[in-house]
């Protein structure tokens, strides 16, 4: 029955049914002819011939005897049983056909439906819908159901992280507020008390500042996660001049080099800009294989490369979110500002059909805290021993809040870090169809590296 199980249900069943009546037609053609003989085989009636002794013969004609009675309702009972016979033969044939039909094409797949479903309208996402053993409607349904519960299941996944998260956020964030509070309390006591000097009122403001950037760190995050996903078409040589000039904004005084992998037929583009005064080199691409060319000159700007290789450039584009882009690219690098050494180094590379964005600084590199937990919101991360000249000179850049896809920045006030960049980075990276990781590369520094979906 495997190559029946094999068949579509319309098939399937055209087939038995088939060979079904076939079978009973022939069935009822050996009733019929059955009956046929047993019915000349029975006693017929007879009549008797009487001849004399006479040499002339004398024939008499009696009346005819009729046969038995045993016969006759035998004979009638052939009779009924050549039109009763048939039918029930095609009766019982359709009946065995359907039974047959249902128990190989139907029982299996709609008890699993049955149960699937009686388990999802329990909430019961927790479990594999099994796959029939044919091939036919039914099975695809049942993949149907399937892909219908792996999505309720992510869905109902992402809602209860939401959830939680939302909870742990709240916690945190009054957590955090009970110190400025606290603080605040303590002012207004000694402002009543006619304690009035300088030193009281930049308390006041100062923590009067930090908890309007806590609202608004939490007020970034909301609209974080009801912001919608919009592509377009974004030219990768306008990606690169954006991410030109954010580093030169929010990395001054550094080395910074930009690469491009990927993009068209240019295998690599590598710009190197030194934004204290614009200094820029350009080394070669390994679609064109030549040396390395360095051009150097402090305070203008100078790129050269061969006309078709920025043509690949300038032609190429990508399917992205173009504010959520530079959202992250503006925390990245004002992240990576923050504790680079000297030498900032940004990666544009397209993929497995993926946009991959990476920043590396020569900094002293994540904790291990933050590479095990991963990014939070007002995570309380031990801040590095060792803070790095950038960071005390990038100090206005060290966090930048989505709002309307405009950078805004937040100062850090005595090294305190709300933790908001990088988390704000993983959320807008996940709602891309991408991610977020982070890695110390040894000898290096950190380095963060931004995935988007692209279409």
């Amino acid at each position: 029955m495997g190559w029946i199980k094999r068949m579509r249900l319309k098939n399937a069943l055209f087939a038995m049914m088939f060979f079904g009546l076939l079978l009973a037609s022939l069935l009822s053609i050996g009733v019929f002819i059955g009956c046929n003989r047993l019915i000349q085989t029975l006693p017929q009636a007879t009549a008797s011939i009487e001849i004399s002794s006479d040499p002339s013969v004398t024939i008499i004609h009696p009346e005819a005897s009729a046969p038995p009675a045993w016969s006759q309702a035998v004979g009638s009972l052939l009779g009924v049983l050549q039109i009763a016979l048939p039918i029930l033969i095609f009766t019982l044939v359709i009946l065995l056909t359907s039974t047959l039909f249902y128990r190989t094409k139907l029982k299996e797949p709609l008890h699993i439906l049955k149960s699937s479903t009686e388990r999802i309208m329990q909430d019961d996402l927790d479990f594999v819908i099994p796959m029939p053993s044919g091939q036919d409607e039914l099975s695809q349904l049942c993949g149907a159901f399937e892909k219908m519960r792996e999505t309720l299941l992510a869905n109902n996944q992402t809602l209860w992280r939401q959830a939680e998260e939302r909870k742990r956020l709240n916690a945190a964030f009054a957590h955090d507020l009970r110190n400025p509070v606290t603080v605040l309390k303590g002012t207004a006591k000694l402002l009543r008390k006619g304690i009035c000097d300088e030193q009281t009122i930049g308390r006041l403001e100062d923590y009067t500042l930090r908890i309007e950037q806590y609202i608004e760190s939490m007020s970034s995050i909301q609209r974080l996660e009801q912001v919608p996903v919009q592509r377009k078409m974004i030219a990768c040589d306008l990606l690169y001049r954006e991410l030109e000039d954010t580093a030169r904004l929010l990395a001054p005084g550094l080395f910074c080099r930009i690469t491009m992998h990927g993009i068209g037929s240019v295998g690599m583009k590598a710009v190197e800009t030194e934004t204290a005064g614009i200094d820029t080199s350009v080394i070669e691409t390994a679609a064109a294989g030549k040396a390395a060319v360095e051009t150097k000159a402090a305070g203008k700007a100078t790129v050269e490369a061969e006309a078709a290789e920025r043509a690949a450039i300038q032609t190429a584009a990508v399917a992205i979110d173009h504010g959520l882009f530079m959202t992250v690219a503006e925390n990245l690098i004002a992240n990576g500002a923050r504790f680079a050494e000297r030498e900032l180094m940004i990666g544009l590379e397209i993929a497995d059909s993926f946009l991959l964005l990476s920043v590396m600084d020569d900094g002293p590199g994540f904790p291990d805290e933050l590479l095990r937990n991963g990014p939070k919101p007002f995570g309380k991360v031990k801040q590095y021993t060792t803070y790095s000249r950038k960071a005390a000179e990038c100090t206005a850049c060290s966090e930048t809040i989505m709002d309307d896809a405009k950078p805004s920045k937040v100062s850090a006030e005595n090294g305190a870090h709300f933790g908001m960049g990088l988390y704000s980075c993983q959320t807008i990276c996940l709602k891309h169809g991408g991610k977020l990781t982070l890695e110390n590369i040894e000898g290096s520094g950190a380095k963060a590296a931004a995935f988007f979906k692209i279409e």
